[in-house]
């Protein structure tokens, strides 16, 4: 589930923006923080060198100098290196070395070429510790000269620019980051109310809206947009219905009309075996009209939420084996059986003529469509229902459309009926403010009849 979640948070486009975002954000500072370096560490680490090559430079003037001699050299390089703190003088000659250093490095390499290597030298306090020196030799008349400065400031320089670069790139990518999450956080709150209503307007429940807030930014616009569109057709279906609801009334008194005198002209004696056999057949389709009409009407009435009656307590248990003990026969004469297993008490306040309608269709729909030898399980919950059986089932496909007016599947067109009952269920279901769920019982089908616990009066084991 929270891998699941995950991947739905990242293949948003805001977490894309994010991280493309944050790929900027390091980009533009690490290259910020590189001019920083080169015109600062960098910077001083190129006047260390130029230090050097100036000390360079002047010994060896000093000793290509026509008057200069041996003693006088190695005097100079003496006294220069007693002089300073941060210089490294060394002058190798004839197996001796003069200056402030024991002995020469063997791979110091030739001016203007420089190498890093460290030394032991004594600090201030009289203690011995490393230092680094950056230097380069000399070939002179005189012998091999080291010239030195003492850099070990370098590396600490280096250290702490990288430490604080480091922890201002990773700071800026967790700042971005964070950020970016809550963007995409409120963003998808905000689709998923999208995707939430989608999904309560494909099951019919078109009285459904998104919220507006009171931000006006492009999301409420859009949900202003969706909102009034829905509010169309929403009444357009109800101009509809109201249309079709006022075909079926107005054609049942001339239908019914009609029915009485085919009806009459049965008792006429003169009537062939051929004449009665077409007049009951007509009046059996006069009833089958009549029978859909009589459904609309009423199926229009339960949306409406008109039950016609005043609801009272219902016991799911007691209405469900009355719908047993009145599609058993039935069932027996198919060789099915119907098992009523109740689990839990359910309670609820409703009309139980209706509610004994809904689930009579359920079951005498498993008992109709199913072959020979089919279990139907009927078991009751505290929040309510389950109807299941192993027969033929349904196509998942087909779910949501069988509880449309008029549907049928292909199946079920060659058998009786007008294509009503589930639309029928479903507005009960509706009108007690349940849900109904149709899922596959592998093989056969599920129904699931699920009630709010606010209309539940009790929920005892």
């Amino acid at each position: 589930m929270l891998s699941e979640h995950l991947s739905i948070f990242t293949r948003t486009s805001i977490w894309r923006f994010t991280l493309a975002f944050t790929l900027l954000v390091l980009f533009i500072s690490g290259g910020i923080l590189a001019m920083v370096y080169h015109f600062s560490i960098a910077g001083q680490q190129r006047e260390q060198n130029q230090r050097l090559t100036l000390a360079a430079e002047g010994f060896i003037s000093l000793a290509n100098a026509n008057s200069m001699t041996t003693q006088s050299f190695i005097q100079s390089v003496v006294e220069r290196a007693s002089q300073t703190n941060n210089m490294v003088l060394a002058l190798r000659r004839n197996n001796q070395v003069f200056g402030n250093l024991n002995h020469l490095p063997q791979n110091i390499p030739h001016y203007p070429a420089v190498l890093h290597f460290p030394i032991l030298a004594t600090n201030y306090l009289g203690e011995m510790e490393l230092k680094k020196v950056m230097a380069t030799r000399l070939k002179t008349p005189f012998g091999t000269l080291l010239v030195g400065l003492i850099d070990d400031s370098q590396d600490a320089l280096d250290q702490s620019f990288s430490t604080a670069s480091l922890s201002a790139l990773g700071a800026g990518m967790i700042f971005t980051l964070v950020v970016g999450f809550i963007f995409n956080s409120r963003v998808l709150h905000r689709v998923r109310q999208i995707n939430r209503l989608t999904a309560e307007v494909k099951a019919g429940r078109l009285q459904a809206r998104l919220p507006i807030s009171d931000e006006s930014d492009e999301f409420d616009h859009i949900a202003m947009q969706i909102n009034q569109m829905l509010d169309e057709i929403d009444e357009l279906i109800g101009s509809v219905s109201s249309v079709t609801d006022n075909i079926a009334h107005d054609l049942r008194t001339p239908l019914s009309r009609l029915r009485i005198r085919v009806e009459d002209s049965l008792s006429q004696q003169s009537l062939t075996d051929e004449d009665l056999e077409w007049r009951n057949l007509l009046l059996q389709e006069l009833d089958h009209i009549m029978d859909t009409f009589n459904a609309m009407l009423e199926l229009s009435r339960l949306e409406k939420g008109v039950s016609g009656t005043e609801h009272k307590t219902c016991n799911l248990a007691s209405i469900c084996q009355d719908v047993q003990d009145l599609i058993q026969p039935i069932a027996e004469d198919k060789e099915q059986k119907i098992t009523l297993t109740v689990h839990d008490t359910c309670q609820l306040t409703g009309d139980p003529n209706l509610l004994f309608r809904a689930i009579y269709n359920l079951v005498d729909n498993a008992v109709k469509y199913g072959p020979d030898g089919t279990q139907v399980d009927v078991t009751i919950a505290s929040n309510g229902i389950t109807i299941a059986d192993n027969g033929n089932g349904i196509p998942e496909e087909e779910f949501d459309r069988v509880f449309r007016r008029l549907y049928r599947l292909d199946k079920s067109r060659n058998s009786s009926g007008f294509g009503m009952g589930l639309s029928i269920v479903k507005a009960i279901v509706s009108l007690h403010q349940g849900q109904i769920h149709l899922s596959d019982n592998q093989p056969g089908l599920k129904i699931d009849i699920i009630f709010p616990p606010e209309v539940l009066l009790s929920q005892t084991s």
